[in-house]
């Protein structure tokens, strides 16, 4: 009897508390990303499983609105840095008003250096070689009006070019070659070093290869204004423009010995050259030009560009000749407002209004 209560008995069944599922559910610890991934067995499963790294976290590129908040940001910060570093206002003044004070002095002190060195000149001998004749330096250096720019002569009050020649040779001119070697027909001498009289301060910083002796047909143009005009060599000999003797290449070098101080019994014909070309009264392509502007509405003279007549304003820095006129050489004129607005004048325009209006 006591055997068959004791089979009949109901289990007893033991509930799991929340500790026991936890401890049930825990996982194994993150492995360390830098160890090296091992195999392990899970105890009671007998599967293998391979533990593997992190993967590395790219970084996303910024919103739009993101990166124009940063970039706003940067620039605000990059103003206030220059803010800082400027001067106080008081002291900006103050600066400005002693450089403008010093700027007479300084412009002063350099055209007395001018003066002493055109005074210091005078006297020196030449010898160029190549059949042209030895010369001395007479007469001083020109001076320069500073509000025109024009060059003064004493002795040729009526030639006044407003380009020196280191100016005509800096701006780009003659394709670069205006001392390349060259051949007369009518001598048979080949001119090579007969330029050692051309200052060398005047080409100072600039590649003789590119602005002196470049060779002739390169592809692209050193001219101030990318216009090649004038003609050749053979055409000047053939025509008479050149007197060997002195100037074996022409006007340019003429202008430039001219300009050191030298007088020689071709300087009336060279300078009427000139005159003809681009004097203020009967200089045929400077007046050419204005007229040009003038039709084209144009009151302001650009100093770097030329829309109205690249060919033309070359001309008149570069050569004093096209096919249709028989002269070349360069002629030593850069055409200005001032001079445009005294043409307009001449042809009864009222500048004098136009110029009340805009104030």
């Amino acid at each position: 009897m006591a055997r068959t209560m004791q089979s009949k008995r109901k289990p007893v069944f033991h509930r799991e508390t929340p500790s026991t599922w936890t401890s049930t559910l825990q996982t194994a610890p993150k492995p360390d990303p830098a160890a090296v991934p091992s195999t392990s067995t899970s105890s009671g499963s007998g599967l293998a499983s391979t533990t593997r790294p992190p993967k590395a976290k790219v970084p996303r590129e910024p919103l739009p609105k993101e990166a124009f908040i940063r970039e706003t940001r940067s620039k605000r910060a990059l103003r206030e840095q220059n803010v800082e570093e400027q001067p106080p206002p008081k002291q900006q003044k103050q600066a400005v008003k002693a450089k403008a004070a010093r700027a007479p002095v300084a412009a002063a002190v350099k055209k007395e250096e001018q003066a002493q060195a055109s005074i210091r000149r005078i006297g020196q001998k030449f010898s160029p070689g190549d059949g042209q004749l030895d010369y001395v330096i007479t007469a001083p250096m020109p001076t320069r009006d500073p509000v025109t720019k024009e060059f003064n002569f004493a002795d040729f009050p009526r030639f006044k070019p407003n380009l020196s020649p280191e100016e005509i040779i800096r701006r780009g001119s003659f394709d670069g070659g205006f001392f390349r070697p060259v051949k007369s027909k009518k001598s048979g001498r080949e001119l090579h070093e007969d330029w050692s009289d051309f200052p060398k301060e005047w080409y100072e910083g600039l590649s003789s290869s590119m602005y002196l002796t470049r060779p002739e047909g390169a592809e692209d143009s050193v001219n101030k204004w990318q216009a090649r005009m004038g003609q050749p060599y053979e055409a000047w000999e053939a025509n008479g423009w050149i007197v060997p003797e002195h100037d074996a290449r022409g006007w340019y070098q003429w202008y430039y010995r001219f300009f050191l101080g030298r007088r020689c019994d071709d300087d009336e014909r060279q300078v009427g050259r000139w005159d003809r070309v681009a004097g203020e009264a009967s200089g045929r392509w400077r007046r050419i030009l204005l007229q040009k502007y003038r039709q084209k509405g144009v009151s302001f003279v650009e100093p770097n560009e030329e829309e109205v007549s690249p060919g033309i304003r070359q001309t008149l820095q570069h050569w004093a000749s096209l096919l249709a006129f028989p002269l070349t050489d360069t002629v030593a004129y850069d055409p200005t407002t001032e001079a445009l607005n005294r043409f307009r004048e001449e042809k009864g325009d009222n500048v004098a209004n136009e110029d009340a209006d805009e104030e």
